[in-house]
């Protein structure tokens, strides 16, 4: 005996009883000899019938059949108050049977699937294993609004459907009818090895004990005037009560399966003159199969009146979730800056039809702190899609006629295992005084790849009188109406993910002139000699520049050498410097050690006693000043060998 069971059933209840049989002999046995006897062990008989008796009449040499027999009993029977026994025709024996098996049950017996546990059952001639994945339930008024899953997986070669079973949730009170979430499922066919997810839907009155649910599967069979219920398995049943609304977190299942989502994170971000307010959803899957991302929109809720419209931002990549795995979606409404909510929720909704349902509702009224990252150090984000690692390397302040313009270094580094163009960032300064002053964002649109990096310049008009000290560098991904802009261009309408980065402090050493960093390349600025005869001025540069190759993407900077007589405000000569570039009227250094000679005509005769060399960056047409000397006419002077 493989398998004995008692469900209920409209007259009272249906027993049934499966058999392995197994021919040892060398010929084919006739199953005509065979039957099976039940009684009940105050002596009632009952009156068995064998499933598929048609096809069951022999059994060929070392082969084995299953055979199942079941009969009506009463509903007060249990198993362990019958005895079937196993029987062979003999006309020898007294009263023609023969008893080749008895079979009892031991008090209190069930085979009752217990919680994680699962069970094999024959499909034909397929093995499936089938288990109670999980049930979530909600409660109304009235009704327990049950959402239960089972996954099955056919362990056999062959594919095989799964028959139209009858599936009921057994309670104390007696057998409430589930139905099929998904109607196609009536019918799913079951691929070797795939692991199938099949979600049940059904009210159960709130007044029912929720203690010893059970999952009832049965199938029907004999003709319409005959049909009877016959059980396939039994499940014991978790009971997981949705978190009731007013936490972080909820579960909730959809025709597409069951998700928790919790709301990680509630931040506001400068934008303009109001506040972008960014909610943050953790999205996890709570099935044993893999499920889609489902289609939420949110709106947020303040203060329990006050609604606004979310914008609903996904990772780049995200379609899909591995069982037990997460990602997160974020939500962003605009908000006045000067209004402080006491309660935040943000309700989800996803569409049924044509219509939008909501399915959760998740709360945190506490503003989370923008994330931190002080001076020097390394920000690594391990978003999908959006796999990098930022650095601060530089703060440059370059001196204009009016404003001054305040220039961030970043280094951005590429670590994904693909190519790509990096995300556009957008943000704001943030003084001390807590003051926000725009960021404009100077990237390329070349694509990165794997480990290599670009390098982004950010800077503003910042007044003379803000202080340095304490200044940070507010950064977020930008997006616009469609979500995440990719590329260099675009026109944000805010931000996401948004970091606060600590900003070193300005390096003011005008010295040194073997190091000069612009962009991705090292400038050993060596040698510079001039003097002059009569009218003309001649000039002798000579560097060696080395390019840091891990930089993909970058913006070439302007590189001026000017020789001026600083009291008097007056430039000798100019001369623009191009890297490994074409610009026109400039010189053009390549990789490696470069040498120029060259002369100026002067078109008066104005000579000074001593000159200051300087070497300037320009950005956004403001001068930066790299390097100083002070010099002096010589035809045989090095003013930069280090000895004078």
């Amino acid at each position: 005996m493989t398998d004995a069971s008692i469900v209920p059933s409209a007259n009272g209840a249906t027993a049934s009883f499966t058999f392995e049989f197994y021919n040892g002999d060398s010929s084919a046995i006739n199953l005509v000899d065979y039957w099976a006897r039940l009684k009940s062990t105050s002596g009632t008989k009952y009156t068995l019938t064998l499933l598929d008796k048609a096809n069951k009449k022999t059994i060929s040499p070392k082969a084995s059949t299953t055979l199942t027999f079941y009969s009506a009993v009463g509903s007060m029977v249990t198993l362990d108050q019958l005895i079937l026994n196993f029987v062979k025709f003999d006309f020898s024996v007294s009263g023609y049977e023969k008893t080749i098996g008895s079979f009892t049950f031991p008090a209190g017996y069930n085979n009752d699937i217990k919680l994680g546990g699962y069970k094999t059952v024959k499909i034909s001639s397929s093995n499936v294993n089938m288990r109670v994945d999980q049930n979530t339930v909600s409660k109304t008024t009235d009704y327990y609004n049950v959402n239960l899953s089972f996954v099955a997986r056919n362990t056999s070669q062959f594919g095989v459907a799964i028959p139209e079973y009858n599936y009921y949730l057994k309670t104390s009170s007696g057998l409430y009818k589930l139905k099929l979430k998904n109607t196609s499922d009536s019918n799913l066919t079951l691929e070797p090895a795939v692991l199938n997810s099949i979600r049940l839907t059904g009210s159960i009155p709130n007044t029912v004990s929720t203690s010893g649910w059970k999952l009832v599967i049965t199938q029907k069979v004999g003709t319409d005037s005959s049909q009877v219920e016959l059980p396939v398995a039994s499940f014991m049943v978790p009971f997981s009560l949705d978190t009731t609304p007013g936490t972080a977190k909820q579960t909730f299942t959809d025709e597409k399966g069951t998700y928790e989502v919790e709301l990680q994170s509630v931040q506001r971000m400068p934008w303009g003159n109001d506040d972008n307010v960014i909610a943050k959803l953790s999205v996890k899957n709570k099935e044993s199969v893999y499920l889609p991302l489902p289609e939420l929109t949110g709106t947020i809720v303040l203060d329990e009146n006050i609604t606004i419209n979310g914008q609903t931002v996904k990772n780049t990549g995200d379609i899909g979730l591995a069982p037990g795995a997460s990602t997160t979606i974020t939500f962003i409404g605009k908000l006045p800056n000067a209004y402080n909510w006491k309660k935040f929720e943000l309700q989800l909704n996803e569409k049924s039809g044509t219509e939008d349902v909501q399915v959760a509702e998740v709360t945190k009224s506490a503003i989370t702190p923008i994330y931190s990252v002080s001076a020097g150090s390394v920000y690594t984000q391990k978003s999908i899609g959006s796999e990098m690692s930022a650095k601060v390397t530089d703060v440059r302040t370059y001196k204009g006629d009016l404003t001054d313009t305040y220039a961030v270094f970043m280094d951005v580094t590429n670590n994904q295992t693909r190519s790509k163009v990096m995300p556009q960032w957008t943000g704001y300064f943030k003084s001390a005084a807590g003051n926000y002053y725009e960021a404009t964002i100077q990237k390329t649109a070349t694509s990165v790849t794997p480990g290599n990096k670009e390098q982004i310049i950010v800077y503003t008009q910042l007044p003379s009188n803000v202080s340095r000290e304490g200044l940070q560098l507010l950064l977020g991904e930008a997006i616009d109406s469609n979500g995440l802009i990719k590329g260099a261009t675009g026109t944000p309408t805010g931000y996401i993910r948004g970091v606060l980065f600590g900003l070193p402090t300005e390096n003011s050493d005008l010295t040194n002139s073997h190091a000069l960093k612009v962009g991705p390349y090292n400038i050993d600025f060596n040698y510079f000699n001039v003097y002059a005869n009569g009218e003309t001025v001649y000039f002798t540069v000579g560097s060696k520049v080395q390019r840091d190759y891990s930089y993909d993407g970058f913006t070439q900077s302007k590189l001026t050498m000017e020789l001026e007589y600083e009291p008097a405000s007056d430039v000798l000569w100019s001369q623009t410097i191009n890297l490994e570039g074409k610009a026109e009227n400039s010189l053009t250094w390549k990789i490696g050690d470069n040498y120029n000679a060259f002369n100026k005509q002067m078109a008066e005769n104005k000579y000074w006693p001593t000159y200051t060399l300087n070497v300037y960056e320009t950005v956004n047409g403001s001068k930066k000043k790299l390097f100083s000397k002070d010099i002096r006419f010589s035809e045989f002077i090095n003013w930069l060998d280090g000895q004078h």
